[in-house]
């Protein structure tokens, strides 16, 4: 279908945070800018663009429905899941029991921590990191670890492996979240780089979360590696979180999605139902 990707909507008035919380929230959103600038909302990640009108489409028609209750996941929410990641990432056997459904990324980001640490214990991150994980992590209870990300000769960010390596058995780490793409360098790891980084969590028994919400905005040139794939250890130590909200601009609705194993998965759902809540939407915009 034809989309107009040039029109503004004016959201100032909307409760939206990208226009309307200048200042208001604090250690996140920043003060306004001096009179004369623009106002440029780099620090949140939605867009002044209209939806896909399918999108409202398959959200009215649910929503003329008038029964809210208890649900089910139906068939397409999982077809349309293991057909994406076939289409877009080459995923040829994504079975149904490893995906799981998330309140944001972040809400899986909390159920995961809780499934496979206690409180007090640490968890690496890379650095520079999306606040949004320090956040839940120290709301969490956790120790946050960070192992700096360093620019090379041509400027392009990279891993510290050997840092990472170091830090795992200095702090005890079993658990870490990996961002591919990263959020906020924009790095896309080559298949080489993140082998190397599971590597380093495999030698040090880690569980990996990896957080690959922006795997459909790459550029042209650079392909999207899903950190599953790359090795058989790779797939039975990862969680990949994935959802629509960064592709088709819709944050506001907290929809993700979870891909693991089962041996990960059996622990991690002991948990998760006292964590998150669901919204079943996912299929209706993956179709």
């Amino acid at each position: 279908m034809k989309y107009d990707f040039t029109s503004i909507i004016d959201r100032h008035g909307m409760d939206a945070i990208a226009v309307d919380s200048w200042g208001e929230i604090p250690g996140m959103a920043p003060n306004a800018p001096d009179e004369g600038f623009d106002r440029i909302p780099m620090w949140v990640a939605d867009m002044n663009f209209p939806s896909l009108p399918t999108i409202q489409e398959a959200i009215h028609a649910r929503v003329n429905e008038p029964h809210f209750g208890y649900f089910d996941l139906p068939d397409t929410y999982f077809d349309s899941i293991i057909r994406w990641q076939k289409e877009r990432n080459g995923v040829e056997d994504l079975p149904r029991e490893a995906i799981g459904y998330e309140n944001g990324v972040l809400g899986c980001v909390a159920s995961a921590a809780a499934a496979f640490t206690s409180p007090g214990e640490s968890i690496l991150l890379h650095s520079p990191t999306y606040i949004g994980f320090t956040g839940v992590l120290e709301n969490c209870g956790r120790n946050i670890v960070l192992s700096d990300l360093v620019q090379d000769e041509n400027g392009v960010w990279r891993m510290d492996y050997a840092d990472m390596d170091r830090k795992l058995k200095e702090h005890n780490i079993h658990f870490a979240i990996f961002c591919s793409p990263h959020n906020p360098t924009g790095r896309v790891w080559e298949r080489e780089e993140i082998e190397k980084a599971m590597e380093i969590y495999k030698a040090n028994e880690c569980v990996v979360i990896s957080d690959e919400i922006w795997s459909d905005l790459t550029l042209p040139g650079f392909k999207h590696i899903p950190t599953q794939s790359v090795s058989k250890d790779a797939r039975e130590r990862t969680i990949a979180l994935y959802s629509p909200s960064k592709t088709f601009n819709l944050a506001g609705l907290q929809i993700s999605t979870s891909s693991t194993t089962a041996c990960c998965a059996t622990v991690w759902r002991r948990l998760r139902p006292f964590l998150t809540t669901i919204l079943r939407t996912y299929s209706l915009f993956m179709r």
